[in-house]
C-alpha cells in the first residue's frame, strides 16, 4: 500500500506537471503576445491560478470520480493516471490535440463498465451532453460578445486600450483559476485528493509552468498577438465563464474546448472571416477520439 500511494503522487505530479505546462499557454498568451506583461511574471500569474483555484475549488472534483468509478482502488487509479499521461504524450508527439481531462473519463468509466461497477449513467450522459453543448454555446457567446463591444466607439481610445489590458490580465488570472479547479482539479481527484497528492500537484504546477510552458507560450502568443485585444478579452471570458460553470455542477470541462469554440466564434463574427475551419475540425476530432479511445482502453486494461 506505501509502494502504491507513493506511486500515485509521482503519477500526480507529472500529470500535472504535463497539463500545467500544456494549458498555461492559453490562459496567458493574450498577455505576453501583446506585451502586456513580461512573460515570466505572466506564467507566476498562472500558477498562482491555477494553485487558487486547484485548493479552493479542486476537492469538487472528487465527487465526479467517485460517481464514475466508485470505489476505486489504488491500482485502478494508478492504471488510469498511467494511461492517461501516456495518451497524452503519444498525442503531444504527433501534434493531435488531446484533453487529459476527457481521457480520464473515458478511463474512469471503461474501467467502471469493465469491474462491473454502478456507474451513475445519469451523471455520465450529462458529462457527455456537456461536451456536445458546450461548444456550441462558447462559439455563439463568443460570437455575438465580440459584436457587442464592437458597437460602441470609445470617446478616449487610449483609455478603452488601457481597461482592455487589466481586464486581460485579470482573466489571465480567472482562466487559469478555472482550470486549476477543474482539470488539475479531476487529476487530483483520480489518484486521491489527499495532502501528499495536493501538495505534489502544487509543486508540480510550477514545474510545469516555468520548465514545460515557454514553447507554448511563445506559439499561443504569436497568435493571439494577431488577435485584437476586444477578441482575446471574448474569448477568455467565454473560457472562464463556461469552464466555471462546469466545476460548479462537479462537471469536467477542457478549457482548451471552450477556448479554442470561443476563438474560431470570435472569427467568424466578422464579414471577413479571420479563421479557416481545418485547424478547428482537427481540434474538434481530438475531443471524439480522446474519451472514445480511453474508454476502450479502460475496457481492456481492467
Amino acid at each position: 500500500m506505501l509502494i502504491f500511494s507513493f506511486g500515485l503522487v509521482i503519477l500526480v505530479f507529472l500529470a500535472v506537471t504535463l497539463v500545467a505546462g500544456n494549458n498555461l499557454s492559453v490562459c496567458v498568451g493574450p498577455t505576453v503576445g501583446s506585451r502586456i506583461v513580461a512573460k515570466r511574471s505572466a506564467i507566476l500569474l498562472g500558477a498562482i491560478g491555477f494553485s487558487t483555484g486547484l485548493l479552493v475549488q479542486g476537492s469538487g472534483m472528487t465527487l465526479s470520480v467517485g460517481i464514475l468509478l466508485p470505489n476505486a482502488s489504488s491500482t485502478l487509479r494508478a492504471e488510469t493516471l498511467v494511461v492517461a499521461i501516456i495518451i497524452f504524450l503519444i498525442a503531444f508527439a504527433i501534434r493531435v490535440p488531446m484533453s487529459m481531462s476527457m481521457s480520464i473519463v473515458g478511463l474512469l468509466s471503461g474501467l467502471s463498465v469493465a469491474e462491473h461497477s454502478t456507474t451513475n449513467l445519469l451523471y455520465l450522459m450529462e458529462v457527455v451532453a456537456t461536451w456536445v453543448l458546450i461548444p456550441v454555446v462558447s462559439f455563439a457567446f463568443a460570437f455575438y460578445l465580440i459584436r457587442f463591444l464592437n458597437i460602441s466607439r470609445p470617446t478616449n481610445f487610449w483609455r478603452r486600450l488601457q481597461d482592455y489590458k487589466i481586464v486581460l490580465i485579470v482573466l489571465s488570472f480567472s482562466s487559469a483559476y478555472v482550470t486549476g479547479a477543474n482539470t488539475l482539479g479531476l487529476i487530483v481527484a483520480s489518484g486521491g485528493f489527499n495532502m501528499l497528492n495536493v501538495s505534489a500537484a502544487l509543486a508540480a504546477i510550477f514545474v510545469g509552468s516555468f520548465v514545460l510552458s515557454d514553447g507554448a507560450i511563445r506559439r499561443v502568443s504569436e497568435e493571439f498577438f494577431l488577435m485584437r485585444y476586444a477578441n482575446a478579452a471574448a474569448t477568455l471570458v467565454t473560457s472562464t465563464f463556461l469552464v466555471e460553470a462546469a466545476t460548479i455542477f462537479n462537471i469536467p470541462l477542457s478549457i482548451t474546448q471552450t477556448t479554442s469554440t470561443a476563438v474560431f466564434g470570435t472569427g467568424m463574427s466578422y464579414k471577413v472571416k479571420f479563421v479557416t475551419t481545418k485547424p478547428f475540425l482537427k481540434v474538434a476530432a481530438g475531443w471524439i477520439v480522446a474519451p472514445l479511445l480511453s474508454f476502450a482502453i479502460g475496457l481492456l486494461i481492467a
